[in-house]
């Protein structure tokens, strides 16, 4: 029998009313949790009990995990198709697929269409599906949703086992058939029969979504945003933002070519432009905080050096803002971004200190093996966080 089956019979021994386990001595306790590698055991075991937790090291270890994709399922004449073949490492490397820590996928779901909320959107077919869930990897939580054929990423609102009642939605994005690059925006609640199709973006991939204050976000690749009140259904777009004379106000010659990311934090509505300069390399990260009721977005008054202890976190469409206090394996006050366009690639992920503007690179896992990295043909997608009940104080 494994440590880790060990473990996990012994918590079950716990639950079933097994009192002797409570008096194990503190230094075995200790032994056990050092020599678990993956994350979601080090969680589990500190959920035990009092005794158990106070008795393990805090989870050091615990910290995002990228979402990578195979790229011989992707589509070479489209930038917006969900992923097939998929799997959870860790940034700095010390993982590869098989050393996955979640467990199996529901089957016959292959295409991952996004990673809203601590959940993964599954669908088992793009053109003609008969099933799209969300699925927690954790608790092996199932929701269903509505099909829709072509749908490219799910976004959520809220947490739905956290969220009370039915207040919370689903946005998706669908590819426009024919076009590259081009989405549509649809929107769920639990309690309407279908989805409700509400804007086009026939030129531009999403790049960022965040909620905030009952609004959607929503930035594209061609330098729009896009920004919805929800409290209406189906929702109303309040306006569109051009960011590029904002950006042209700042600087007369970007300093390459700017990509916009929406990103809620700390109870605030972030912009943040990450600039790509020769062979489209990540060079540049500035966060800003504008107003955004005003007339004309002023990003040369309102840009932010300092995020406190938190630090962001780019991927395809899902953004996050995580505390250092709660995940003390990352840096605070950083911009994290995995390399998402199918066509680059040329990184895994770009750590961005707003403090110091210094830049890091970290590479592909697999980078030092002989005939690793991206060779290899897992690509980074974008980033995966435990939902929040197994990361709040009980957990920690």
């Amino acid at each position: 029998m494994s440590r880790k089956m060990g473990v996990r019979l012994t918590m079950h021994h716990m639950a079933a009313g097994g009192g002797g386990w409570i008096s194990l001595p503190a230094e075995l306790l200790k032994e056990v949790s050092d020599r678990l590698r993956a994350d979601t055991d080090q969680i589990h075991i500190r959920q035990v009990c009092a005794h158990w937790r106070a008795s393990t090291a805090p989870l050091a270890a615990l910290r995002p995990w990228v979402v990578a994709a195979h790229d011989r399922h992707r589509d070479p004449f489209s930038a917006v198709n969900p992923v097939g073949e998929h799997s959870l490492w860790l940034p700095r490397g010390g993982s590869d697929p098989r050393m996955d820590p979640r467990p199996p996928a529901p089957a016959g779901l292959p295409y991952c269409c996004g990673t809203p909320c601590g959940w993964l959107a599954l669908t088992d077919h793009l053109r003609s599906p008969t099933r799209l869930i969300l699925w927690e990897p954790l608790s092996k939580a199932e929701i269903p949703l509505p099909t829709l054929t072509t749908v490219a990423q799910v976004f959520l609102s809220g947490d739905p086992l956290a969220s009370p009642g039915c207040r919370w939605m689903a946005i998706a994005s669908q590819k426009i058939p024919g076009a590259q690059i081009g989405q549509r925006l649809f929107f769920w609640r639990p309690v309407d029969a279908g989805w409700v199709m509400q804007l086009e973006y026939p030129n531009g991939r999403i790049e960022g979504a965040a909620f905030h204050n009952g609004r959607f976000y929503v930035s594209t690749i061609n330098m729009s945003l896009d920004i919805f009140d929800l409290q209406h259904h189906p929702p109303n777009r309040l306006r569109r933002i051009c960011l590029y004379a904002p950006l042209q106000a700042r600087y007369p010659r970007y300093p390459g070519n700017p990509i916009p990311h929406a990103v809620a934090c700390n109870n605030q509505m972030l912009l943040v432009i990450v600039y790509r300069g020769p062979r489209q390399a990540v060079i540049l990260a500035e966060v800003h905080r504008p107003d955004w009721d005003a007339d004309r977005l002023d990003l040369r008054e309102h840009k932010v050096s300092d995020l406190g202890d938190y630090s962001l976190f780019l991927g395809r469409g899902d953004t996050l803002a995580l505390s250092a206090n709660e995940f003390p394996a990352i840096r605070r006050n950083c911009v994290y971004f995995v390399e998402h366009d199918t066509y680059k690639h040329e990184q895994w992920v770009v750590v961005f200190d707003l403090g110091s503007n210094d830049l890091e690179r970290i590479p592909h896992p697999q980078e030092h093996l002989e005939g690793g990295g991206k060779s290899t043909g897992w690509l980074a997608y974008s980033w995966f966080c435990p939902r929040r009940p197994f990361l709040g104080k009980q957990a920690l």
